[in-house]
């Protein structure tokens, strides 16, 4: 990690921002203002044998983050937490992040007995929401829903000038709503048919690798040189010309843009802001949403106001992290928070 010339003096407040993907963790050091101090770093997430997250292995990623992040303020830092599942709010225990395979993980509690420092966690989703409402393109909307598509796909709801939770913690998970449970697949928060299993990475990378199997795409195939077929050649076949490539990224763009129509007809938002691994992978991903949503839409009024966004930061979440410190510290409007 490496400190930029500009840096924050002691009177800054500052905090470590860590967000955990099913893939990957990032980290980063952010003041109060949502600007960056030094770089983002990503490192991979540790997993045991049996497919779970290694939480132990985990934490001792987070130490040397936690040590630069004291030298460089010169005393604690509080941590921001964000994690790819439900996660309760109060304690910080992992009720169910699918992608780690983590079911009523203390983690919370770990975090604290490591490092004895004050922290917020929440949904990545969720924080996400929190930095657009503060921070980026959604400052000053009232009502709009983030929306990722990444490793998983799924959602947080920004309603009335106010962070959503719903009666647990939970909503927004418009990515669990069943699409196809007979003929589907089975999802990580244990049903099936959810629409995460049918528009986000792991999604594409199966349709890709189904297309080479059944010999379809001769540009796959190269690509993948008898290895496995990721999301990310699946767009660079369809910058290509790919047909059968095409045709997956189109199908998932109609599947995502009824699903998200399902909120706008249900919530009224006036925004959708979109992140996440498979958004960035293509300049033209959200502007296809865009366009193809309106014939969804129930009312004139949606058809014509709705705006559907990129994310303002590198990841989102990551800043949402940061702003949910400063949030419950007061030195953010806490009134986003709910």
């Amino acid at each position: 990690m490496t400190e930029t010339e500009n840096a924050p003096s002691m009177s800054v407040p500052l905090a470590l921002a860590i967000d955990v993907g099913g893939t990957n963790a990032r980290f980063a050091l952010i003041d109060s203002a949502g600007r960056l101090h030094g770089d983002m770093v990503r490192q991979p997430v540790p997993f045991l044998p049996d497919g779970s997250a290694d939480a132990a292995a985990l934490l001792d990623l987070f130490a040397p983050h936690v040590a630069h992040a004291q030298a460089v303020a010169g005393g604690p830092v509080p941590i921001g937490l964000s994690m790819c599942g439900n996660i309760d709010t109060e304690t910080g225990e992992a009720v169910l992040i699918a992608n780690l395979r983590w079911y009523n993980v203390p983690f919370g509690h770990m975090l604290h007995e490591r490092f004895g420092l004050p922290f917020c966690a929440a949904t990545d989703v969720r924080q996400a929401a929190l930095a657009e409402a503060v921070w980026g393109v959604a400052r000053g909307v009232r009502n709009f829903a983030w929306a990722t598509v990444g490793t998983g796909y799924g959602g947080y709801l920004f309603l009335d000038g106010k962070l959503y939770p719903g009666a647990h913690g939970f909503a927004g998970n418009f990515g669990h709503v069943a699409w196809d449970e007979i003929n589907g697949y089975k999802c990580g928060c244990g049903q099936w048919g959810c629409f995460e299993t049918f528009v986000a990475g792991p999604a594409i990378a199966r349709a890709g690798q189904f297309a080479v199997d059944k010999k379809r795409s001769p540009a796959l195939a190269e690509m993948a040189a008898g290895g496995p077929v990721s999301a990310h050649m699946v767009f660079q076949a369809v910058e290509a010309g790919d047909p059968a490539a095409v045709h997956i990224i189109d199908e998932v763009i109609r599947l995502i843009c009824i699903n998200l129509s399902g909120v706008v007809n249900l919530l009224d938002v006036s925004m959708i802001v979109m992140g996440g691994g498979v958004v960035q992978a293509a300049p033209w991903f959200v502007e296809r949403i865009s366009a193809r949503i309106r014939p969804y839409l129930m009312t004139a009024e949606a058809k014509r106001d709705l705006h559907i966004v990129r994310e303002s930061f590198p990841n989102s979440a990551l800043w949402g992290a940061a702003a949910s410190v400063f949030a419950a510290q007061g030195i953010l409007d806490p009134t986003a928070l709910g």
